[in-house]
């Protein structure tokens, strides 16, 4: 049987996880979704569900050959050039339908699946999961009406911002944010605001029924823009534990990072959880064996 590693080439944890499958025996295949249609063929009859991928190398695989399948990232179809752009329009589309019905249909172990990816490109909502199962999560605001923002920033003035999907970090909000020129480019966008949750920043990492913690310490508002924070394993108190797998279920998801803050009193708030997060550097610096979780995960 064969595990697939969605995602390219130019990704270090793809090919992390691609190379240690293959060291360990498996059987193991990159499908990079920006191979097709070009590249990469998909063969697929939605009445069965039954198909056959043939791979840029040439190897054919029919779907149920597949036995599970790490989302490391997903990029879309490779870009369709035609001279007419209604045609180019809808050629990608129809790429992007076919690709993402394999995504959501192929019948194999997914870490994780469609239903995840989807719930993270939304994240309001998955925050909004997440509060209804009773876990803490910071006062938080997203749209894009500037006297909600001013109020919000007048009830909590320690907040940040960040996107509302993500793909960039998050800053600390100040009086200059809130300046009417800055607010008017709300109209191309909304933001999230959050009341800012001093403490320490504690990574989760949920594989399976394994919950391995590390401590992540450091100056910067997000950790992420300290290119040397300190990581070390740290335990859990068992509460806070059970309520990061049970997020964790509640998102479809059977492998993720999820972001806490640890207050100085010791209470837990909970930030977010990403369906493919990256790991190398908490491995490295925290001796956590999470590449290990990960393999046991696709194979099992």
């Amino acid at each position: 049987m064969t595990i697939l590693i969605l995602g390219g080439a130019d990704d270090e944890h793809a090919m992390h996880v691609l190379t240690q499958l293959r060291a360990l025996g498996h059987d193991a295949e990159l499908l990079d979704s920006r191979d097709f249609p070009e590249r990469l063929t998909i063969a697929y009859d939605p009445t069965s569900n039954k198909g056959e991928l043939r791979l840029p190398a040439g190897r054919r695989l029919e779907l149920w050959q597949i036995h599970s399948v790490y989302w490391r990232c997903y990029h879309g179809p490779g870009a369709v050039t035609l001279p007419d752009a209604a045609q180019a329009h809808l050629a990608a589309n129809d790429a992007r339908s076919l690709f993402e019905s394999l995504l959501i249909n192929l019948p194999a172990k997914w870490v994780n699946g469609w239903n995840a990816y989807r719930l993270h490109q939304t994240k309001p909502a998955q925050l909004a999961k997440v509060a209804a199962l009773g876990i803490p999560v910071p006062a938080t605001l997203l749209g894009n009406d500037p006297a909600a923002v001013r109020a919000f920033a007048a009830r909590y003035p320690r907040s940040v911002f960040k996107p509302v999907q993500g793909g960039a970090h998050t800053s600390r909000l100040e009086p200059r944010h809130l300046s009417d020129a800055n607010l008017r480019n709300l109209v191309h966008a909304p933001v999230t605001i959050q009341e800012e949750v001093s403490g320490t920043d504690v990574r989760v990492f949920i594989a399976g029924e394994h919950v391995l913690a590390c401590e992540v310490r450091t100056d910067a508002v997000d950790f992420r823009d300290d290119p040397n924070p300190t990581i070390m394993e740290c335990a859990l108190p068992p509460e806070v534990a059970g309520w990061c797998v049970r997020a964790a279920r509640a998102l479809e998801l059977v492998w993720t990072g999820i972001d806490l803050r640890r207050t100085p009193e010791g209470r837990y708030v909970f930030l977010e959880a990403n369906p493919s997060p990256m790991f190398l550097g908490f491995e490295l610096r925290s001796a956590l064996p999470l590449t290990e979780r990960l393999v046991e995960l696709l194979v099992e």
